[in-house]
């Protein structure tokens, strides 16, 4: 198997930047002023919204904030707050109203710009249209299924101040107006959702692309998640059969007045064109000689296309308003040709395990397909590898119109890749070897759900950075949508298990506030009669057939707890309150002496851990995938269901809740009990355990003070025998700082730096930009882990990333929105010459670098405008003679000395 050369040398240290650390990420033109935690506030939900915005350097520590909100110019609604967050209650919010919004320093000090937010269409009694779909094709299979085209057209006698195209689909669409296609920077519409019971709609501002006369809106459907494949299901069609359109196109005035100009019906007409088959997981077959020229503009003969019929799709789904960010390009990547093979295809090397597809622009063979193949790895040959895709081919096929050129991409499939495989490009020599013409232009383009950076990590240590690059990379490349465990297979499932480990890190690198609190709608929305939470989100069988298992389920009440902890979204947790306290009481009522051993699902544990001893088998029942979970289940399990209850009482608490907080904190204290009486013997040895057993339980908070100290040796001594982490999913994110806040720092940098196999920096020395699935999943002898499952873009294991931030930086944003101030606590070692990062906190913008000079640290602090920071000096070191400084807003610059004793 191909893989980088195995001689990588010791990486010198890199030189200190010049620059400051908030120069780490680009300055900021605005005070990101949000409404619903949406960058573009266009058709939001109309319920209680959050509002969120960075201060002004102008404000002062301590200073409140007044919001107001205008309607036409009139005040609508005020509220006095402490924090840069408040919420616009639900009845300010109006069907299709337009409000602006402003902020204000409450001693006027400082004024925001003017943001404005706009909501969606409330429920049910707004649709006036019904579902329509094309007629359906008898003879359809999944290589011959037409995509359906839609379009209709309408006479305006004149263009409205402002129109509103409201859509939906079950399926996926694209929408043109006018020949304009609308959809260019929103794919993949209306999104993946449990349909049978919501589908969001989207909402387009589309009064620039309207005229005088005759106007046509046109609409191209696939079957997307709805109608394709998804999940490990070996059939198509899991929602339905027939993708389907809901639209309507409105004048509107800001207070709220709505005319429909534009409806579906089945006046619409029907035909096909280029899409003659499209799957989100086997790729798309175009055939651009039957596209129908001019389809999209008005005037095009459609009288040989069917009518277009109307549906009630069965179970009917509420639609609401899209409370996310859309899936829109992010970058798009030039190709690296690896080689020309001889009589066969020519392979490109995009340099980055990305989501997306391949773009090609060529000229054609004549009566020639042309075929991209995409994978994450190349064979010993050059070609791709494609054995751990299983049932996703993650192929495109295109027959051009013509023998010019031109430019092949899908419209509506996504693959998770690294390298394009081609096969039918001509060749500068028709008969001999292949040899690529100079004007070929082989592109990747590049998706993302999570447009807006907001931290990064930098260390003395190249390795180091390119495995932090591999965690954003492969958080952005997983969260489209739901947050899925991996983009390349036939699997692309919303696993809570490796959702809730990973997000505590990915609110380091990306705002993930909006993405977080549509998934945890989704969850809410398929919780079980009983209060069970399944393990994956939508839950394709056989997901819905049993409990989450401990672990994955509770990563329910971990993504709520991240909204609510980092970001100050109580709207949503008090939207879902429900449904985390159903789900808390379903593990209670099935364990009621506290410890987790029924309704526990597959019971999955410490998955994807390593064993502590040679010879330890591999996970029961699922041996094909060659993963093992070495931890006690019952033990595992036990403690999820403690920190759980301890989140939710959090979770009470800052929703008004208070008994119920009080009665949460009760049965945890039970909970921990009963943990520490059926599993924890003198000196607090654990039967059974593994490194995970210990740093989880330190991470969650069963073991504190010097019983954590205690419970840390214990980890310390079990690395140290095995020498090297063996934690699985449920280990990763505690193993380091129980480790490095708990007396064993050296050797919490000695595992973060190993670049030996298993190591977190053995996968960047192989050249890896994302992170793996398995620690083993491409062995030093390059052969690799079983194909049948071995992602080499998955996000658990990069769940060590929080660990960079709040240990190695020291930066820690939990809890920081609500006590309007930073905690920063780094950890310094010498294994480092210098470490630093930079977030785009909810407070503003915070910072933290050192450099070391043996017994001198040179330490840099930014604090952001409004706030304040404690400073706490690392063991061992001091600043003059504090161990603990407390610091304003802005930029701060001290020296830490070696304390002598």
């Amino acid at each position: 198997m191909k893989q980088v050369p195995a001689e990588v040398a010791t990486l010198a240290p890199l030189a200190v930047p010049a620059t400051e650390v908030r120069a780490g990420l680009p300055a900021r033109e605005d005070h990101r002023l949000r409404a619903g935690f949406r960058r573009h506030a266009l058709g939001l939900p109309v319920r209680a919204t959050t509002l969120t915005w960075e201060p002004g350097a102008a404000v002062a520590p301590g200073t409140g904030f007044v919001v107001e909100a205008t309607l036409a110019g009139e005040q609508v609604w005020r509220s006095a707050v402490d924090r840069p967050v408040a919420a616009l209650p639900a009845e300010v919010a109006a069907t299709a109203r337009r409000l602006e919004w402003r902020v204000r320093s409450a001693d006027d000090a400082w004024t925001s710009e003017t943001a404005a937010v706009e909501f969606g269409l409330a429920g049910s009694a707004q649709w006036q249209a019904p579902w329509i779909a094309a007629p359906v094709n008898p003879f359809a299979r999944e290589t011959d299924d037409p995509a359906p085209y839609l379009r209709r057209e309408i006479e305006l006698a004149e263009v409205p101040e402002a129109a509103r195209l409201y859509v939906t689909a079950l399926g996926i669409y694209r929408i043109w107006v006018n020949g304009v296609e609308i959809t260019a920077d929103d794919l993949l519409r209306p999104g993946w959702t449990e349909y049978g019971v919501r589908v969001h709609h989207q909402t387009f501002a589309v009064e620039a692309r309207l005229r005088p006369g005759r106007n046509v809106v046109a609409v191209a459907l696939a079957k997307g998640w709805y109608a394709g494949r998804v999940g490990l299901l070996r059939v198509p069609g899991l929602y339905g059969e027939r993708p389907a359109l809901r639209l309507q196109l409105e004048s509107t005035t800001p207070a709220g007045e709505r005319t429909l100009l534009l409806g579906t019906s089945q006046e619409w007409r029907a035909g096909t064109g280029a899409v003659r088959a499209t799957d989100m997981l086997r790729g798309e077959i175009l055939d651009l000689r039957r596209e129908p020229h001019g389809w999209t503009d008005p005037g095009y003969d459609d009288a040989g296309w069917a009518a277009a019929e109307t549906i009630t799709p069965d179970p009917f789904p509420e639609i609401t308003p899209q409370p996310h960010d859309t899936v829109s390009v992010l970058e798009v990547r030039t190709g690296e040709l690896v080689r020309e093979h001889g009589r066969g295809p020519v392979v490109f090397d995009f340099g980055q395990n990305l989501v997306g597809w391949t773009r090609v622009t060529s000229a054609l063979l004549p009566r020639t397909e042309v075929v991209v193949r995409h994978g994450e790895m190349l064979t010993p040959e050059d070609l791709v590898y494609r054995d751990n895709l299983r049932g996703a081919f993650a192929e495109d096929r295109f027959a051009g119109d013509g023998e010019g050129r031109q430019t092949l991409e899908p419209r509506f499939t996504v693959h998770g890749f690294r390298y394009a495989e081609i096969w039918g490009l001509p060749s500068t020599d028709a008969y001999g070897n292949y040899a690529l013409p100079d004007d070929v232009e082989v592109e990747a383009v590049t998706l993302t759900a999570l447009p807006e950076e907001v931290g990064r990590f930098e260390s003395s240590n190249a390795l180091l950075n390119s495995f932090a690059s591999a965690i954003e990379w492969t958080v952005r490349d997983n969260f489209i949508e739901v947050p899925t465990d991996c983009p390349q297979r036939d699997e692309r499932l919303g696993w809570l298990g490796d959702a809730g480990v990973i997000a505590p890190t990915a609110r380091y690198f990306l705002d993930v506030a909006s993405f977080l609190g549509k998934f945890v709608q989704d969850i809410a929305d398929t919780q079980g009669p009983d209060g069970e939470i399944r393990s994956y989100v939508s839950p394709v069988p056989p997901g819905d057939r049993r409990p989450g298992a401990p672990g994955w389920a509770d990563g329910f009440v971990r993504m709520a707890h991240v909204l609510a902890d980092t970001y100050g979204d109580l709207t949503t947790v008090d939207r879902v309150f429900g449904a985390l306290e159903r789900f808390c009481d379903h593990v209670d009522r099935h364990n009621p002496d506290g410890l987790r051993v029924n309704e526990v699902g597959a019971d999955f544990a410490d998955w994807l851990s390593l064993p502590e001893k040679d010879g330890e088998p591999l996970h029961p029942g699922y041996a094909w995938t060659g993963a093992r979970s070495t931890a006690p289940r019952p033990i595992v399990g036990t403690a999820h269901t403690y920190r759980s209850l301890r989140q939710l009482a959090e979770l009470a608490r800052w929703t008004g809740r208070d008994a119920e907080g009080r009665r949460l904190d009760d049965r945890a204290e039970e909970v921990r009990a009963a943990y520490r009486t059926a599993f924890v013997h003198d000196s607090l040895e654990i039967p059974g355990a593994t490194q995970t057993v210990y740093a989880q339980a330190i991470g969650f908070g069963i073991f504190e003070g010097e019983d954590a100290v205690v419970a840390a040796d214990r980890l310390a001594a079990m690395v140290q025998a095995r020498g090297h982490v063996t934690t699985g999913i449920h280990g990763v994110q505690h193993v380091l700082p129980a480790l490095m806040r708990h007396g064993h720092a050296e050797l919490g940098y000695e595992m973060l730096l190993r670049e030996e196999m298993p190591g977190w920096l053995y996968m960047a020395a192989r050249g890896a930009t994302t992170v793996w699935e398995k620690w083993d999943g491409l062995r030093p002898d390059a052969t690799l882990s079983t194909a049948q499952m071995n992602s080499f873009n998955h996000c658990a294991l990069g769940a060590v990333g929080a660990a960079l931030f709040e240990e190695v930086a020291g930066i820690g944003v939990g809890g920081a929105l609500r006590a309007g101030r930073v905690d920063v606590r780094p950890v310094y070692s010498e294994r480092l010459g210098w470490a630093g990062a930079v977030h785009d906190s909810a407070l503003g913008r915070i910072g933290s670098r050192w450099v070391h000079h043996g017994d001198r640290v040179d330490q840099e602090i930014v604090v952001p405008a409004g706030g304040s920071a404690t400073f706490v000096v690392p063991d061992g070191w001091r600043v003059g003679d504090a161990g603990t400084l407390e610091l304003a807003a802005g930029t701060h610059r001290l020296v830490a000395t070696r304390s002598r004793t």
